[in-house]
């Protein structure tokens, strides 16, 4: 049985032995049928004629040009065709503008100067930035987000809180100047809208955790916002729970820690800190005011040196300061009586993100059996997972370990980058396993790091339940 329209083998067969059949009865049967060896012979023999009639008339015309002299000739057309093509399609979004070829000019490191086991980490660089990629008359990036992806790749905003800072400012820049399409709904056209804006300054620098938590909590907030809503009470909306989230999460928090902690610090203390830190330098200032006597030794390492500001700020203030770098921990620590460390992000298996340097801090006072109190906003937990400084780590730029007084300008590390020999790894982040910290200070309370699934499902809800 055959459905109405189909052709079967058998139809095709018989169509093509019907000719024969009917030639063979027109002359009397005297004639064998053929074969199938001589019906394809014939066929060939066809086609073989054809062909050489095309060629005699291609011949005849002056049109037997070789085939790949046609294709030479018509390649320019096509060519310019194309070109003609894209001139004029002005209409074309302009995120395809934006190549990958551009974003990689940040990425410009010689495969032979980078280290293997880091070649899946992004290696910035200050020289060559994505903004050189932008079409600056039409394109998606908002010119707030291009000013402050600058600043983060030339480190001009710096610190998990000043750049999560800054980010909330430039959204709320971008969300007072948004209008909505009238045939679109805000929560769909919103998200869209925003989205080239966080690549660009994902490209720039990579996002910090409390960045991230931030541009999770915009997107989750403008996924709730009702069809029926109007847009410019959405709009307002949007800016206060962005001013709310800064006010929370940052402001309000940074007070709570330094209540807890300054009632850790007593008289005659000795206090570690590393680096530079404005939650930590505002709880030292604190108990300064509230009339606490202790001294504070300030560990620094290179190549940012930060550990200098905070010295000065602490000394400006009347506190009795110490500055080493970080190779002469171990000389010192058994004066030290406490350990004050920020953190860039708790992790969900309990260990903490911080600068380059905190892990070995944190080794050595646990070997002379020191506290090690970590201060950190509940906002920078993160549901990552980490046990190493490998898998998920930023690279600097490598030519800021070269400012030094010892590497002068005839120095083999100054041609670093035609030897393929030498690397020059600037590591930003490590991460400290949670047995070498005492307790995380946050604004909801005093916790060990093994805690921290807690305080993520804590805030997963509360967030889920406000919106």
């Amino acid at each position: 049985m055959t459905v109405k329209g189909e052709v079967t083998l058998e139809q095709v067969s018989v169509s093509m032995e019907q000719p024969q059949s009917s030639g063979q009865q027109n002359g009397g049967g005297a004639e064998a049928p053929k074969t199938k060896a001589q019906l394809k012979a014939e066929r060939r023999a066809k086609q073989e004629a054809q062909r050489a009639a095309k060629l005699k008339e291609r011949g005849a015309t002056g049109s037997n040009q070789p085939k790949q002299q046609q294709q030479k000739q018509q390649q320019p057309k096509q060519q310019q065709q194309k070109q003609q093509q894209n001139k004029g399609n002005t209409n074309a979004p302009v995120e395809q503008k934006v190549t990958e070829k551009s974003f990689k000019k940040a990425e410009e490191v010689t495969a032979s100067s980078k280290v293997e086991i880091l070649s899946h980490l992004k290696q910035y660089d200050k020289i060559s930035l994505p903004t050189s990629s932008l079409s600056y008359s039409n394109s998606p990036v908002h010119p707030a987000f291009v000013k402050l992806g600058v600043q983060y790749a030339s480190e001009l905003v710096t610190g998990s809180n000043a750049r999560c800072a800054a980010l909330i400012c430039a959204v709320k820049i971008y969300i007072q100047q948004y209008r909505c399409p009238k045939s679109k709904e805000i929560r769909a056209h919103l998200n869209i809208a925003l989205k080239p804006s966080f690549n660009y300054l994902s490209q720039c620098r990579k996002m910090s955790v409390s960045m991230e938590n931030f541009v999770k909590h915009i997107k989750y907030l403008i996924t709730k916002i009702e069809p029926e809503m109007p847009h410019d009470a959405a709009r307002e909306e949007l800016l206060m729970e962005c001013d709310n989230f800064f006010k929370e999460n940052i402001y309000l928090a940074a007070k709570a820690i330094t209540n807890t902690t300054v009632k850790r610090i007593k008289d005659g203390d000795t206090i570690l800190i590393f680096s530079r830190s404005q939650l930590i330098l505002h709880i030292l200032l604190t108990a300064k005011e509230k009339g606490r006597k202790f001294r504070v030794m300030v560990v620094d390492s290179r190549p940012d040196l930060t550990g200098v500001n905070a010295c000065e700020r602490l000394t400006a203030a009347g506190i009795s300061c110490s500055y080493v770098y970080i190779n002469s921990v171990t000389y010192v620590m058994k004066e030290i009586t406490k350990v004050l460390l920020a953190a860039d992000a708790v992790l969900a298996n309990g260990y903490v993100l911080g600068p380059c340097g905190t892990a070995m801090i944190g080794l050595i006072a646990h070997k002379f059996n020191k506290p090690v109190i970590v201060c950190c906003e509940k906002y920078k937990f993160s549901e990552r997972v980490q046990t190493d400084s490998i898998l998920f780590n930023e690279l600097a730029d490598p030519d800021d370990l070269l400012q030094s007084k010892t590497a002068s300008n005839t120095s083999s590390l100054v041609s670093w980058r035609e030897n393929p020999k030498l690397s020059l790894v600037n590591l930003v982040f490590d991460v400290t396993p949670p047995n070498l910290v005492s307790i995380v200070i946050t604004e909801v309370a005093e916790l060990p790091c093994t805690s921290a699934p807690v305080i993520i499902r804590r805030d997963t809800e509360n967030n889920r339940r406000v919106c």
